[in-house]
Parts: structure tokens; sequence; C-alpha cells
């Protein structure tokens, strides 16, 4: 059963690796060799193998098949749907889930992720049916290295398109939403909180723990838990699942036999059973069903049954047959972190309790001891993933999991539990609880906020896929049972997770990503020994921009630590947007740029107006500011700094937003300096640059743009495009390619790695 699973489990990764889908028929052909290795007990692993690839194959068909039509991009479109999970509440207006029915047009719709602009006649209410004239583009998202890929989680979702509700029709409220939408009643619960706690700054965390919903607990909260490396308390997981089952099988177990004779026609533990399955049920439910509810639901009914057959079940055949459960009911769920650290932590606890002998004859010595190794080993594990998915761990993580464990599930999550189930009946009790496990948050949050320092975080390049493999042995080596010998071997086996250097630039080398970032510009351009940052992409609103979400986790996982000159082009949003994450993030030696007026609150960080003339040497590589002259007077465009870097084997130009009179004024006083073999398109391919004469003076022989797919601005114009291409350059969008990579060196300039290449899956359009 448990290497069954394990092969199944290995085809439905194999099938998430895959860049296009077979065609769903051949798998209908693989069912007669199944059946031939079914009765070969040495091919079975295979025919489960096999299994999971097929049953991966088929489910994504069914989701892709959901696509946008082409012939509806971009068109307005009047869609009858009901609004599903809770909305979110935005600075612009509101962002939800909307599912469709089939019309005419679109047959087979998908779940749809919009923008509402504007505040809705009726509240946006979960179970809600509207008719809504919506302007709708498929999945577009982001494609970095080692970046978050959205677009893949949204397919797990099952959404295949997103846009906004229309503001030329009326929408149109067609029903409320039903009583038996749990959605909606997760949406009343969390209004009632919300009114209990509405002056207290942690009713975020509470909510989060009755719902498992995570919009209301702020940014900064959510960085603490972040460093403190205990996310993993703020959602409903399978430990919350797992005590209140244990809570209401315990209540109810002790208040039926206190009845007497009810326990003679059934017993006690078979109705405590039942009603502990019961509440795990329902609070599985209130929290969206997500995977670790998923994986602790499955685990408590198998374990359940034991009490229902009287049988006793390993807990290695409970785990594995959740598995096999939660994959046939999403296969897609591989695809998410918390798939993994869900059934991974609860593999290393099943190691680590399991035939175990103990030198204490003391229950509470005991308990002390098994908690103290499932700390270790869920802190190991933990700070494995989290290297080699994000390149960073939380040093404090053990001592802040160590408080803030017990201190949750003994005191907050009960009470919180407790007034939220009498918050709708008796609102002044419920509110009372409420705010006393709301209290006692406050006191924990104090030590947090202590733990959350940005010192304690260790980053790190992303590791070789080898030293993972190493890490996980030297991990199942120290946890290995006491007195097994040479255990310190195990400490070996770790050291390359943390030793292994990732390659870098040799002297003379420049390395230039130039990231995908939508509609703006942020690129990345690293020496030797130094690191310089061109521009940061947008802000889209107070707690949220292309430095936070893209720039510096591509920083932090290529090991960079340092930025030694962050060179701002220019004031226009979608340039300078991401700047202010990267001050707080990263230690910054200089800032250039031609608005310095935007820096005055960077005190700590030495600020210099970019003017042409400028010049440096990092690594045998020169750096050149080409423009603004001195008192330069012109738009903003105008005045971006336009940087020149040249190398022994090959040379860029990054000219920021220019338009046609600095590319005329390069012309007149910088002609000899123009040359580059990669140029950054000025100001994103629109038809107010990239002149003939000022591409004649360049010759590059790669031009690259950074645009978003289908902008508004519909950038890079076409005849841009063709001009390009009338000069024999070979061009690349960011759109169409994601981030683009090129090595400059002694021997030339590289191929170019481009994400969507190297990162493409079936579900990318």
């Amino acid at each position: 059963m448990r290497f069954n699973t394990l092969a199944f489990l290995v085809g439905i990764v194999y099938g998430q690796t895959l860049s296009h889908l077979p065609d769903p028929l051949w798998t209908i052909l693989l069912l007669p060799m199944m059946l031939i290795a079914w009765k070969q007990p040495n091919l079975r692993l295979l025919c489960f193998g096999a299994l999971g690839l097929g049953w991966t194959v088929w489910r994504a068909d069914m989701i892709l098949a959901q696509n946008l039509p082409r012939d509806l991009e971009g068109k307005d479109l009047k869609l009858t749907g009901v609004v599903v999970n809770l909305p979110i509440k935005k600075a612009y207006g509101w962002q939800f889930d909307f599912r469709p029915n089939p019309s005419p047009q679109w047959p087979n719709p998908s779940r749809l992720r919009l923008q509402w602009y504007s505040q809705p006649l009726e509240p946006l209410i979960p179970g809600q049916r509207w008719q809504l004239t919506v302007r709708l583009k498929p999945i577009q998202s982001f494609l970095n290295p080692n970046g978050f890929d959205y677009s893949s989680w949204l397919f797990q979702q099952q959404i295949r398109a997103r846009g906004y509700v229309s503001s030329r029709s009326q929408p149109q409220l067609l029903q409320p939403p039903s009583l038996l939408n749990i959605n909606y009643w997760r949406y009343q619960l969390a209004k009632a909180i919300q009114q209990q706690l509405h002056h207290s700054p942690t009713q975020g965390i509470i909510i989060g723990l009755v719902i498992g919903e995570a919009q209301w607990i702020t940014p900064q909260q959510q960085t603490v838990f972040k460093q403190t490396g205990t996310t993993h308390l703020i959602v409903i997981s399978g430990s919350h699942i797992s005590l209140v089952a244990l809570l209401v099988f315990g209540i109810t177990l002790r208040g039926w036999r206190y009845l007497g004779k009810p326990a003679l026609w059934l017993p006690a533990p078979y109705f405590a059973a039942g009603w502990s399955l019961l509440a795990a049920v329902f609070y599985a439910l209130l929290a969206g069903f997500m995977v670790p509810t998923q994986r602790a639901l499955i685990m408590l009914v198998v374990a359940m049954s034991g009490i229902f057959f009287t049988r006793r079940v390993m807990p290695s055949a409970i785990l594995a047959f959740s598995l096999l459960i939660v994959l046939l009911w999403d296969p897609l769920a591989v695809l998410s972190l918390g798939f993994w650290l869900s059934f991974s932590i609860v593999a290393i606890i099943v190691y680590v309790i399991t035939n175990r002998r103990e030198l204490f004859s003391s229950t509470l010595a005991k308990w002390g001891l098994e908690s103290w190794r499932i700390q270790v080993a869920a802190s190991l594990l933990v700070a494995i993933i989290f290297l080699t998915q994000f390149g960073y761990t939380s040093l404090s993580s053990f001592v802040a999991n160590l408080i803030a464990i017990p201190w949750f599930s003994l005191v907050i999550v009960p009470l919180t539990l407790l007034g939220a189930a009498l918050v709708g009946l008796l609102p002044t009790i419920g509110g009372s609880i409420l705010q006393l496990a709301d209290y006692f948050m406050g006191a924990l949050w104090h030590s947090l906020e202590w733990l959350a320092n940005p010192h304690w975080m260790w980053y790190q390049a992303i590791p070789p896929w080898w030293t993972i493999i190493s890490a996980t042995v030297g991990m199942l080596v120290l946890l290995l049972p006491r007195g097994f010998p040479a255990k310190w071997i195990g400490v070996i086996w770790l050291l390359p997770l943390f030793l292994t250097r990732v390659p870098y630039p040799q002297l003379g080398e420049v390395w230039f990503t130039l990231l995908d970032v939508g509609q703006g510009l942020a690129a990345v351009i690293q020496t030797q020994n130094y690191t310089l940052v061109y521009d940061t992409g947008a802000k889209w609103n107070d707690n949220s921009d292309i430095g936070q979400t893209v720039v510096v986790p591509f920083l932090r996982t290529q090991g960079i630590r340092e930025i030694d000159k962050l060179l701002i082009s220019h004031g226009d949003n979608d340039h300078i947007g991401g700047a202010q994450s990267l001050l707080k993030n990263l230690p910054i030696t200089e800032i250039i740029t031609s608005v310095p007026e935007k820096f005055t609150h960077a005190k700590t960080h030495p600020v210099r107006l970019c003017q042409a003339g400028q010049y440096w040497r990092w690594d045998a590589v020169e750096f050149k500011i080409l423009h603004p002259p001195v008192h330069y007077l012109a738009s903003s465009n105008n005045r971006s700094c336009v940087l020149k870097i040249i190398t022994a084997g090959g040379s860029l130009l990054l000219p920021g937003d220019i338009e046609a009179a600095a590319e005329s004024n390069l012309l007149n006083y910088a002609y000899s300096d123009l040359a580059a073999d990669i140029l950054i398109v000025p100001h994103h391919g629109s038809q107010t640059s990239s002149t003939a004469a000022f591409i004649q003076a360049v010759k590059p022989k790669i031009a690259l743009f950074s645009v978003a797919y289908k902008n508004r601005s519909r950038l890079p114009k076409p005849a841009i495009v063709q001009r390009y291409h009338r000069y024999g350059i070979k061009t690349w969008t960011t759109a169409q390619v994601g981030a683009i990579q090129f090595r400059l060196s002694a021997s030339g300039i590289s191929q170019p790695r481009l994400a969507k290449i190297a990162k493409h899956r079936y579900w990318h359009n």
C-alpha cells in the first residue's frame, strides 16, 4: 500500500513537469498495459506510476478545456453566475472569484478572478447570483527564475481567465445567497468577529484561525509570522482540525457516559467518535477544505474507523491512505507548497515517534521528550523546505514555535473556536470569549515581534537539487533512535545545503537579467563582486509592489545580500514603484537617479544625481552614464538615466523611457558611445521613441522589450517592432518569454535563457 501510493504520487508529479499534455486518448491505450503489469508483482509500482500520470492528464485536460476562447479576449461579455469564496476589499475596489453559467459564446466556462473597480450597488457576498458585463483575458503571470508562478496557483484553483467588471452596463443582483452556502456562513462569521473585535489590531489573526482566511491579516503581521517561521499557525492546519476533534471527542465521551442507559445501546466511544468527526468536517468546511484540512480529516476518518471496527491501524498506513485519497480527490494539490509541508511534517513525526523505547517512566517526561523530538524534527524539515523553495529560513523559528505552538493549541485556538461557536447564539458571551482569546493573542504577539528580527533570517542562493537529497538523508540520520552509532554523520550530510556555492560571474563577466515585471522595467546586472539594479517596476498599492514580489525574491534566491548601486532612471511609477521595498529589505550602498527629490526620506542611503559623464569600473567591467547632461531641462521621460555597460565580449545599453528628443540629444553629444550589442528598447516600444537614426547609431544585435501581456497602451507598437526587424535585429518580449538572461564574457554573448522556455508547463499560455 505504502509503496504503491508513492509510485502513484511519482506519476502525478511527473505529469506536472510536462510542457505539453499528451492526448488524453493515450491514457485509454495504457489500460491494457496496466492490466498486464498488475498481474506481475515486479511491475506493480510501474503500473501505479502510470495510473498517476494518466489521472493527472485526464484531470488537467478537463481544466484546460475551460480556457477562454480567443475571440472573447478583451471584449464586453455578459455573464450570469455566482460569487464564490470571500470577496477581498482592495484600495481600488473588490477582488472576487466568479463561477459563470455556460453561455452560447462560452459553453464550458472556468471560474474567473475578477476586479470590481467601483463600489457595487449591493454588498458583495458569497453565494450571490449576479449578471455582470466583464472584460477578460487568459491567465498570464510573471515568469522569473525561481519566482512564484501565479498562473500555477490559479490553475490549481481551476481559474483560467481574469478581468474586470465593465462600467459600461449596469450590473444586476439576481438572487441573494442561499442559507446552505458554506461560504455565506464563513462571511457572516467573519463579520460577527469583526464587530466584536473591531478595535483590535489582531482581529485578522482570530478570523484566520476560525475560517482559514488571511485577507484581514496585515502585511506587517504576515512579515512577523514569516520571520519567525510561524506562518503555519495562522491557517487552519491539520493540528487545528485534530485539536477540535480531540476536544469534541473528550467532551462527548464523558457526557454520554454520564447519561448511563443510552451508553448501553450505543457505546460512548462510538458516539464520541461520530460527533468528533462531524465537528472536524464542519471545521474543515469553514477552512475552505484546503489540502492540510483534507489530509487531517482523512486521517481522522481512518483513525476513528479503528474505534468502530476495533482494529489498530498503523500510523504509516493511515498517512499513505490519506495521501492516496487526497491525490484522487485533487491530483493538482502537488503544485502547492502546503501539500508538501502538510504530508512531509506528518511523515517526519511518524518517523520520530514510531518504535521508540523511552528511558523515562513518567508520562509527563515521555510527553515532554516526544514533543521536543517532534519540534526539532519539524524545524529541521521546514528549514530545508524553505531554503530549497525560497532561499531563506528563520533562525528564530525553533524558539518561536516552542513558545507559540502550545500557546496556540492550548489557549488561543480553543478560546477562539468556543467564542466563534457562541457568537451567533449568545453574542455577549461569545464576544467576551473572543476578546479573551484576542487578549492572549496580543500577549503572545509581543514575543513574536521581538523574535521577528530581520538579522535572524538566513538568506542564501537556492541550492542545487543534490544538496536537498543530502540534507534529507542527514536529517533522517540525526533523528534515528537513541543509541544508534555515529549519528553525528548526519551533520556532514547537512553541510552541503549551506556550504555549496552556486555559480557566479568571473572576472570581466556580466550576468544580465531583464526581469518579467509586467508593464514596467526592472533589470539586474551582476559582476564578480558587485550588483546593480536598474529600475524596480511598478507599485500597485501601499502593500504591494514589484520590488517586494519580484525583485527582492530574485535577488535573495541568487544569494545577493547587498545592492551596490540602485539606479532609478526616472520618476514614473512603472520604474520607481518598487524602490521602497528594496530600501526596506536590502542594504544599498548608493542610489543614482534623475529624481533625487523622490529619495529625501532615504537618509541612510547616499543619493546622487544621475548626470552624463559619470563612470566607474567593477571587476574589469566599465559603466558609463550617457544621459542626461548637466542642467538638461526636459520631460520626466527624456531625463531618464541612460546607462552603458561594456565588457570584453559585448555591451549593453539601458536608456529608460527616453523619447525622440533625448535620442536626438544623444546622437549629438554621445554618438560614439551609443553602439551596443544588446539594447533595452526605449519607452517599452512606444512610437515616441526608437527613431531610425537612434537604432542605426546603436546598431544592436538584440533588442529587448519589457511590457505586460495585452497592456492597455498596446506596447510594443507593431510599427516599432517591424522597424527593428528591418535592421535584422533579434527581438524578445518579456510578455511572451518571461525574464530574459544573458551572460557577457570574453568569449562573447551567450544564448538567451528565456524563463518561459526554461519553466514552461502545460498550464502556461
